[in-house]
């Protein structure tokens, strides 16, 4: 049994304390000083980086040179994997989701344990190493079980078939639901989990309130405990797990200063304890039946990938094909991973996907094969784990 460490907690007053202070330290003659110190490669405190973030004289090009500049030499090294929606049915209620539980314009579809092998089947034939595995959240009783019983077969399979990093997307579990989910999973003589095998929890926002207000605070709803959501990660590492990637949906919450200032204390949090980190920054996109469309402008979004690339350069920033193929581009050679594919339930095709909003968790702005995406960048001159393009 492995030994169980102190869990993540959030102190919204002392983060927004820091906040003030970085957003005078933003406005002061430090910043240049600040800019220069992390182009040398020097390590920031949470307070600097996001004084860059905020200072109204940073232009976002330095910001995206510093990071570029921090990179290894050569190409981009990039990562990547696909989603696989097992099911858009879902319990939980959160305003912006396409897949919220009141949605009656949504086509919901569930798929049955053979699609799902078979669309594992065709990613893996296309190339594809990387693959997340996705459901809704539900509440306790007999069809959570069964949804995450659905989810436990569908990594055994997708490590069965070669698959070397399998991310899950299912909600915060409780610690006896990670049995179930792990059951079959290979570990090593200190219980920790052998494949790579990521829990992925988005808080989407660290501010209680804002949380509270898109995802709901009815007791009955899974997805209302915002603390629950929060020490999801330090569960899934109770249970010998042993990569996170927690995320925050830009645009929920007004102030991406106090977001990126919890997020850096996640993860660092999270590095403590020992575990690999991926950083998601979707934006909120158009959903079926949402009115909530207005993520953050093309800048900001730079922003906060930048200062986050050579503020934790030991933590992966993840980027999907919600972003168009221009942001693509202009990110990518300050991301670690890349991540093309449908957000529609078993979509794939041996040659594309389908992508109605209809039946869709939200919009996605690149509908190209992942072989268009990825092979764009590869002939350029990156590399890309988790993906063996087919022989031409």
């Amino acid at each position: 049994m492995r030994p169980r460490m102190q869990r993540f907690g959030l102190d919204v007053e002392l983060v927004e304390e820091a906040r003030a202070r970085a957003a005078a330290l933003a406005r002061g003659p430090l910043v240049e000083a600040i800019a220069r110190r992390a182009l040398a490669g020097e390590l920031l405190s949470d307070e600097e980086l996001v004084a860059l973030l905020l200072a109204p004289g940073m232009e976002t090009d330095t910001l995206t040179a510093i990071a570029a500049a921090r990179r290894p030499a050569g190409g981009p090294h990039l990562e990547t994997f696909s989603p696989l929606y097992l099911t858009n049915e879902c319990d939980a209620e959160c305003l912006m989701c396409g897949m919220r539980v009141a949605n009656a314009a949504l086509a919901r579809e569930t798929a049955d344990e053979g699609t799902v092998e078979t669309q594992l089947d065709l990613l893996h034939a296309r190339g594809v190493r990387g693959v997340a595995l996705l459901t809704g959240e539900y509440h306790h009783g007999p069809r959570r079980q069964a949804m995450i019983r659905r989810a436990a077969r569908a990594l055994d399979a997708a490590l069965a078939r070669g698959f070397t990093h399998v991310l899950i997307n299912i909600g915060a579990l409780e610690d006896r639901e990670y049995d179930t989910l792990l059951e079959a999973v290979p570990r090593g003589d200190d219980g920790r989990v052998q494949p790579r095998v990521t829990m992925c929890t988005f808080q989407e926002t660290y501010h209680p309130g804002s949380y509270a207000r898109f995802m709901g605070s009815a007791p009955e709803n899974p997805r209302s405990d915002f603390a629950r959501r929060l020490t999801n990660f330090d569960r899934a590492a109770d249970a010998g797990m042993w990569v996170a990637n927690p995320g925050v949906l830009l645009g929920l919450h007004d102030d991406l200063g106090f977001e990126l200032l919890a997020l850096l204390a996640h993860i660092r949090h999270l590095r403590t304890r020992g575990l690999d980190v991926y950083i998601s920054l979707p934006r909120l996109r158009r959903a079926s039946g949402a009115p909530y469309t207005a993520g953050v402008d093309d800048d900001m979004l730079c922003r906060v990938v930048a200062v986050l690339s050579f503020g934790r350069p030991d933590a992966k920033v993840v980027i999907s094909t919600r972003e168009p193929p221009a942001m693509q581009r202009r990110l990518v050679p300050i991301i670690g991973v890349l991540t093309p594919g449908s957000p529609g339930v078993a979509p794939y095709t041996a040659s594309g996907a389908r992508f109605e909003l209809e039946a869709s968790q939200f919009e996605v702005l690149d509908h190209r094969p992942i072989e268009a995406i990825l092979g764009e960048f590869l002939a350029n001159g990156a590399t890309i784990d988790c993906y063996e393009p087919a022989s031409p």
